[in-house]
């Protein structure tokens, strides 16, 4: 018997909720263009679901943080457009995690959709923290969904987000229930937040999983990758884009498909209603999206692996503000690009929504250069389960020349703090913000109440307008 099915992913919207600037390549040169928006999102798949019997939507993770009404409302902003958007499935990133367990908790029960994760349990009972998989029964067929978050999640993020939960990579998990279940389901479905490498992998490891939605690392994937007979796609991210996959499945065996990484553009209708509750969410910030920081005479992105504009913004204001050598920022890959042209305070928030705390801390050069060699290893290892999410570490005052596919501790080739070789015995200072960026070092950092969203503006108002200027600084060789 032929049975038809199609599948809508959105993943790591990171509090996208309208249009903004995306970014994109036009051949070499990168280009603007409006897009995105919940609204035309919900508009397409309702108008999906109408038409056709078998349709499931599921959302990849980091949906409850990333702008300013969500980091300020613990997510809760998000839950009335969630309600409207017709979800059948939620599986939580390492950011949905940003609030605690409790909280997640309160958002994941005011959805209307189940929220599945196989690889989180509480510490006490090391019971499941949510349901690891869900089987749905639709029209002639029966799909297996299951869950599966982030596994690094005690390692990268801070203490708070993880209190009174443990984590795995999932893979033992996901194999045992595809083995219980693989006899009464037509499709076996895994929902991941592990990121693309992961996921791919993945693939390889555990036989009869028949398509993977990854999230996590931002992937724009324009074709299926089909490793052994497992498809897996992923869907960008700020909710500029929305993957269909359309399966035609016989028996048990997927015999035809068709995949579309749909660019969510701004000529696309939307969903009235979902229009007017984004519009209410971001209502009580007018204040902040009027209010003027700064201007940059640079496009801000985070769209390049070795160093971004966005980020040399965030570490060239702490540079300016501390009497330090050096200024580290993590490598992280939310937030939308912005337009050369003014900034707001609401786009600041967008650009580092955590908005942590200042510290400095002192660090010999032998023990800066492991702190850097650790970092690439997090990014490059040959083992991809051992790849921990982000880019190289973003800084001001360094420059380095590395390997990326050197053995593990030999990446670095070259390394210079201020224009000199970097001294291994020599002490340097280093500015930061939150307590993930050089965690080794937490005992001895001295904070401060500055906030890095106060700095950036300070930075601004004091400097003028933001212009990237110089050679790279960090280069792979």
């Amino acid at each position: 018997m032929t049975k038809k099915i199609t599948i809508f992913q959105q993943n790591d919207t990171h509090g996208c909720l309208d249009a903004h600037d995306e970014f994109y390549w036009q051949g070499n040169a990168p280009v603007l263009k409006r897009a995105g928006g919940l609204a035309r999102i919900s508009k397409y798949v309702k108008d999906v679901k109408k038409q056709l019997k078998n349709v499931l939507f599921f959302d990849g993770g980091d949906l409850f943080h990333g702008t300013l009404p969500l980091v300020k409302s613990k997510g809760e902003a998000l839950i009335p457009i969630l309600k409207e958007m017709e979800l059948d499935g939620f599986v939580p990133g390492n950011w949905d995690f940003a609030y605690g367990k409790k909280q997640l908790k309160k958002l994941v029960g005011e959805l209307p959709c189940s929220t599945l994760a196989c690889n989180v349990f509480e510490d006490d009972t090391q019971e499941p923290f949510l349901t690891p998989y869900k089987i749905y029964e639709l029209t002639g067929m029966n799909v297996g969904v299951i869950g599966l978050t982030y596994g690094h999640e005690k390692e990268t993020m801070p203490e708070s987000f993880t209190n009174g939960l443990s984590f795995t990579l999932g893979v033992e998990e996901v194999s045992g229930i595809v083995e219980a279940i693989l006899d009464k389901v037509d499709l076996i479905i895994v929902v991941s937040h592990l990121g693309l490498p992961l996921d791919v992998k993945l693939a390889s490891l555990v036989k009869g999983i028949d398509v993977i939605l990854s999230g996590h690392s931002h992937d724009r994937v324009i074709n299926p990758i089909d490793v052994e007979g497992t498809l897996v796609v992923q869907a960008g991210s700020n909710a500029a884009f929305l993957g269909r996959l359309d399966l035609t499945v016989e028996g048990a065996s997927i015999t035809h498909y068709e995949y579309q990484l749909i660019d969510v553009h701004e000529n696309m209708q939307e969903d009235p209603h979902v229009a007017e509750l984004v519009n209410t969410a971001l209502e009580p910030f007018s204040k902040e999206i009027n209010e003027i920081a700064g201007v940059t005479n640079t496009l801000l992105h985070r769209m390049s692996l070795e160093q971004s504009p966005m980020d040399k913004l965030i570490t060239d204001a702490y540079l300016h503000s501390y009497d330090c050598h050096i200024a580290f920022s993590h490598g992280w890959r939310y937030g939308p690009p912005m337009a050369a042209g003014p900034l707001s305070i609401f786009d600041l928030y967008s650009i580092i929504p955590t908005n942590p705390n200042l510290f400095t801390v002192e660090i010999e050069g032998q023990a800066l250069r492991k702190t850097l060699e650790k970092n690439l290893e997090m990014v490059f290892s040959a083992n991809p389960f051992k790849q921990k999410g982000g880019y190289i570490l973003r800084s001001s005052g360094l420059s380095m020349t590395y390997k990326p596919y050197n053995p593990k501790g030999h990446r670095i080739q070259t390394l210079h703090v201020g224009g000199r070789e970097l001294d291994d015995h020599a002490t340097y200072k280093v500015a930061g913000g939150g307590g993930q960026v050089m965690k080794e070092c937490e005992k001895n950092k001295t904070y401060f109440d500055h906030q890095a969203i106060d700095v950036i503006s300070s930075f601004l108002k004091e400097k003028g307008p933001f212009e990237l200027r110089g050679s790279k600084q960090i280069i792979s060789v």
